[in-house]
């Protein structure tokens, strides 16, 4: 799908007066979040590891990144964004353009979005709407084309609206990925992205620019499970900060992303070695799956489970937003073009735990992960957080609850809207559901 110059179909025309106000007005509020959710996160652990310091700079939005990517673009790179980790980020870089995540962590947007699509849209959908509408979002703005990944109702109108003002291109997920012709499916959508990207930016995906783009990623994702293999033992890293480090790759340089994670990685494993917890070994260890959370709003639930009384600690979570950024490699047999782009169609699809999947036996992959997660950290409970519209999260939540109470593992139903305004209340919940986990850790 490509914008024409036609009026808008869905973005309404804003005054610009309006754009600038709301615009300052919400970044304002964003930039006084992020410094409050660094602040709350130092406070949480005093001696918090000094690597931390290039993860709080990168998480500013409006900050030292965004301006790389500018100066990038003023250079005559081609920025391409992405909605759903399914966009393949290695023919990004192999055609010499810069990948970013442009979904939108704002509360305050998702209103906006009101006013194109209903309050039942999935939230997440809405604020980037929003987002959009006042031009808020520094890596959405400087983005020359968009990848929609039409994996739920809503990302598929999300991509028709975003084309109003961007060039998009949507991919389609088979929704059954355990067949041959699933795989072949994805596989000529992976070349036909390729041509795409190829075209788009004018430049050639070579072998070689596509295997170093490969090892790129095989360095960040081997930094990535080393940060996660060090959460399996008693804490030495709060959850928040795990998860910042996580998420910040999708924006971030890939190159000094692996180089700073190794580095945290490196005081971490002195931590371990001088047994220097960030919390009592017998706090109890949380999983978090369901919705993604993406920062800088959307970071309550970490944030109430990590400051509670009786406090928790996040170990682990099965997110878009977390774990699965990373947490499976290419597995490239021999460094051919064909051999390279089917290693890049099976991890995109096969190692993916998304609920947009289904088969014969349901989600099947997404439940033994959790399963086989819960066992090797030790996790003593999870939390299934869906935010009100998200439909595919929502509706798998009886398989994998059944699945957890038969390995006699707690399970919580978190439901939320996009908002600041029901915090209390989760506390309150949030703060029960430790409160029976500290009594089974006790007991």
């Amino acid at each position: 799908m490509k914008n024409k110059s036609v009026e808008n179909k869905y973005l309404p025309e804003v005054p610009r007066k309006e754009i600038d106000e709301l615009k300052n007005t919400v970044k304002t509020a964003s930039q006084k979040i992020i410094a409050d959710n660094i602040a709350r996160m130092k406070k949480a652990d005093p001696h918090r590891p000094e690597a931390m310091k290039y993860f709080d700079d990168i998480a500013d939005l409006f900050g030292q990144r965004q301006e790389e990517i500018q100066a990038e673009k003023e250079k005559g790179k081609k920025v391409i964004g992405y909605l759903c980790l399914f966009a393949p980020t290695e023919l990004i870089m192999a055609a010499d353009a810069i990948p970013v995540r442009v979904n939108s962590g704002w509360y305050d947007t998702s209103k906006l979005g009101d006013r194109i699509v209903p309050v039942e849209v999935c939230p997440v959908i809405r604020s980037t709407i929003g987002a959009k509408m006042i031009e808020l979002s520094p890596f959405l703005e400087k983005s020359d084309a968009l990848i929609s990944v039409l994996t739920c109702d809503g990302m598929t109108k999300l991509s028709e609206i975003l084309g109003d003002a961007k060039t998009i291109w949507g991919m389609n997920i088979p929704r059954i990925k355990d067949s041959t012709q699933s795989l072949r499916f994805w596989s000529d959508e992976i070349k036909h992205m390729k041509d795409q990207i190829e075209k788009f930016t004018g430049n050639k995906i070579t072998r070689k620019s596509l295997k170093e783009a490969i090892e790129v990623s095989h360095r960040a994702t081997k930094a990535f499970r080393r940060l996660q293999e060090l959460r399996k033992g008693p804490p030495v890293i709060m959850g928040r900060d795990a998860m910042l480090v996580n998420q910040a790759y999708v924006w971030d340089d890939k190159v000094r992303w692996t180089e700073k994670t190794e580095a945290l990685c490196d005081e971490l494993d002195k931590r371990v070695a001088n047994k220097d917890w960030v919390c009592p070994p017998d706090t109890p260890r949380v999983m978090v799956t369901g919705t993604p959370m993406f920062w800088p709003d959307n970071w309550k639930l970490p944030t109430l489970v990590e400051e509670a009384s009786p406090k928790g600690i996040i170990v682990a979570d099965e997110q878009c937003s977390g774990e699965r950024i990373l947490n499976d490699p290419i597995g490239v047999d021999e460094w051919s073009m064909d051999d390279m782009l089917k290693a890049i169609s099976e991890r995109y699809l096969m190692a993916s735990t998304c609920p947009c999947f289904t088969s014969e036996d349901g989600n099947e992959d997404r439940i033994n992960w959790l399963l086989n997660k819960v066992k090797e950290w030790n996790i003593q409970g999870v939390i299934y957080y869906v935010v009100r519209g998200c439909m595919l999260y929502a509706m798998e939540y009886t398989r994998v609850k059944k699945a957890l109470d038969k390995i006699n593992v707690p399970v919580y139903y978190l439901d939320t809207e996009y908002t600041r305004e029901d915090v209390g209340q989760m506390k309150t919940r949030v703060e029960a559901f430790l409160e029976m986990l500290t009594a089974r850790v006790d007991f």
